[in-house]
């Protein structure tokens, strides 16, 4: 079994430049056509760039990046990618922390983050508990409070006149694309 050294590199934005992470993953040893890149950020689940990478990752490789960071954006995404390649055998170094992810240190390393991300969904659920339980103790029932009326009114009078896209019906009366589909929705099903 051979292994292939893979390297992966993202910018949040078009704007932003992957000059720096190519310079790094290049005086690593990773050959240009072996590496991947996005222009987008990392919580987004269409990566092109990280996709065509996961097509070529077989048993024994090994893929760098330049931080964490740029593999995901959040903690749980980073685990779950790193949890997979790890059934499959492969292999994950981060470059600025200095973490190879097969390592015994490596492994305690993902052993902590597993458990501040379970800790934080824990939190985060139990926030939202108690908000629910403090906004019910002042009478409200929950979920969000409808779009004005007037304001469903007017995008659909915007749409029937077909003169704007919906982007400028959003932008004009601040009612979202799912609301003025359900608004339609409605009314094609009324007699």
């Amino acid at each position: 079994m051979s292994s292939e050294l893979f390297g992966y590199a993202r910018v949040s934005s078009t704007e932003q430049n992957l000059d720096r992470q190519m310079d790094v993953l290049q005086q690593y040893g990773i050959q240009d056509d072996h590496l991947f890149t996005d222009k987008m950020t990392g919580a987004t689940l269409e990566r092109p760039g990280f996709d065509a990478l996961q097509s070529k990752l077989r048993e024994g490789d090994v893929v760098i990046t330049e931080s964490l960071s740029r593999l995901s954006r959040t903690t749980t995404d980073l685990l779950g990618i790193i949890n997979e390649w790890q059934k499959r055998g492969i292999t994950y170094i981060s470059l600025k922390e200095s973490i190879d992810f097969s390592t015994s240190t490596g492994k305690l390393i993902l052993s902590v983050m597993a458990s501040i991300s379970e800790f934080e969904r824990n939190m985060i659920r139990d926030r939202v508990r108690e908000g629910i339980a403090s906004a019910r103790a002042r009478g409200r029932i929950g979920s969000r409070k409808p779009t004005d009326k007037n304001k469903v009114a007017k995008a659909l009078k915007l749409h029937d006149a077909k003169t704007h896209s919906l982007k400028e019906i959003r932008e004009v009366t601040g009612v979202s694309e799912s609301v003025l589909y359900r608004a339609l929705k409605k009314r094609w099903l009324m007699p």
